[in-house]
């Protein structure tokens, strides 16, 4: 049981203990202990009594019991106690953990001498505030002999005045002698009764929280599930309390098979030893009025427990339906915006076509240019005052001296042309780089984003 606390469960032998003795001396004697050393003293050097109860306190159910380990491993080494008493201890020093759940049930050994020795412990809800509940426990350990010689009680408790503690005083104050099977009602009572009580106020308090989200699932606006923060929070609640209820059942189980084995216990003792007060009898008449209530507990837990699971079904099949509309609608829309693009594209395509065709049409013009550009030349050229051909009675043909001016005004224009001709071009390609994104492709990009997005 040890290995799942990582907190300490004793504390240091130079605390300060909290540790009450009652010894019987004809009389029920208490004794109280604030340090360890002193209590291990009187444990040594003290007889056994005919009935000793030790309660040992922690401060809080998060902090250790208020008694080192070599003071508890006095006590029992003293009454030949065997390791049951230190795995009991054990589980305290931290908060009864959910992976403890099934910790906690009735041990019982036999020694040679037909000493019992018996330990349990039970975890029980306590609620601190309005609306706040938390885990504490108290741990039981019994050595009973059958011979009435030297009974010990041991009671581990979470906090210095516990109903059990206030139990025991009461036992204590009442009868000065007190005989083994009445002794064995009122002690283990003790540790009955101010507990198991509170697991049907705890059981109530979950089914009243639980019956509120069953009742809102019943009139659910669908507007509500589309808040996410509505959402968000009633599904943290219900998980939250999903998470509270999942343990109870498994403690309860603990608590009524412990019971189960007192009763068997006390049965047994009744028919072996004399039953003078008919402490035995009671005990098993008790322990099986609990049990009966624990177990109508087990069945609510669980019927709660399945309201849980039926609500946040209901709510995920909300959700799931909601976000199947969702994405049925963005599918639509995501054909109209298909569709859409197939229109432009249809459009830009039927453009390209025009182009084309403006374009062969350019090459058919250009193709018949450059056939009749050169005679264009030719003609143009010899029709020029530079050349002077023959009067048709002679062959001369001169070229004129001033031909050169020709050449470089043809030369200069071809320059001039060409260069402007670039400047323009290059212009046109830098405005197409800038605006190549702009309508329609920038205007459809955003047009699918804002869809997108909705």
């Amino acid at each position: 049981m040890a290995s799942g606390i990582s907190k300490p469960a004793f504390c240091q032998p130079s605390d300060t203990a909290d540790i009450s003795v009652f010894d019987s001396d004809g009389r029920l004697v208490a004794t109280d202990f604030n340090d360890n050393e002193e209590f291990t003293q009187y444990i040594q050097k003290s007889a056994c009594p005919n009935l000793r109860i030790v309660s040992i306190y922690s401060q809080i159910s998060i902090l250790p019991l208020k008694i080192s380990k070599d003071a508890l491993e006095t006590l029992r080494i003293k009454y030949s106690i065997g390791p049951e008493l230190c795995d009991l201890a054990s589980m305290f020093g931290n908060k009864p953990l959910s992976a403890g759940a099934g910790e906690g049930a009735i041990t019982v050994q036999e020694r040679d001498n037909g000493i019992k020795d018996i330990s349990f412990s039970f975890t029980f809800p306590v609620q601190t505030g309005a609306d706040r509940w938390t885990m504490r426990q108290v741990g039981v350990f019994h050595s009973h002999d059958p011979m009435g010689i030297k009974n010990l009680w041991i009671f581990l408790h979470v906090g210095p005045n516990t109903p059990a503690q206030r139990e025991i005083e009461i036992f204590a104050s009442q009868v000065s002698q007190r005989a083994a099977d009445a002794t064995w009602f009122a002690l283990h009572s003790a540790a009955l009764s101010p507990y198991l009580g509170s697991w049907r106020s705890y059981v109530n308090y979950l089914g009243f929280k639980v019956d509120h989200f069953v009742d809102h699932s019943l009139t659910l606006i669908l507007s509500e599930i589309e808040n996410s923060t509505w959402t968000n929070e009633k599904l943290k609640d219900l998980h939250y309390y999903g998470d509270l209820i999942l343990p109870i059942r498994f403690r309860l189980e603990v608590a009524i098979a412990t019971l189960a084995k007192l009763r068997d216990l006390s049965k047994e003792f009744s028919s072996t030893q004399d039953d003078v007060n008919g402490g035995f009898s009671r005990l098993a008449t008790h322990t099986a009025y609990h049990k009966i209530r624990l177990e109508r507990l087990v069945a609510g837990s669980e019927v709660i427990g399945h309201k849980v699971k039926d609500v946040l079904d209901k709510l995920e099949i909300v959700v799931n339906l909601r976000l199947n509309n969702k994405m049925l609608d963005l599918s639509n829309r995501m054909v109209e915006l298909n569709n859409r693009l197939l229109t432009v594209n249809g459009g830009l395509l039927e453009l390209g076509k025009e182009n084309f065709d403006e374009n062969a049409t350019v090459k058919v013009v250009t193709l018949v240019t450059l056939i009749y550009l050169p005679a264009s030349l030719v003609s143009s050229v010899l029709g020029m005052n530079l050349f002077k051909f023959g009067d048709g009675t002679t062959e001369n043909f001169t070229i004129s001296r001033q031909f050169w001016i020709f050449v470089v005004a043809t030369a200069i224009l071809a320059i001039i042309t060409v260069g402007c001709w670039f400047i323009w071009t290059h212009k046109e390609r830098l405005k197409r780089g800038k605006h190549r994104l702009l309508f329609p492709k920038s205007q459809i990009l955003e047009s699918v984003d804002r869809e997108i997005g909705n």
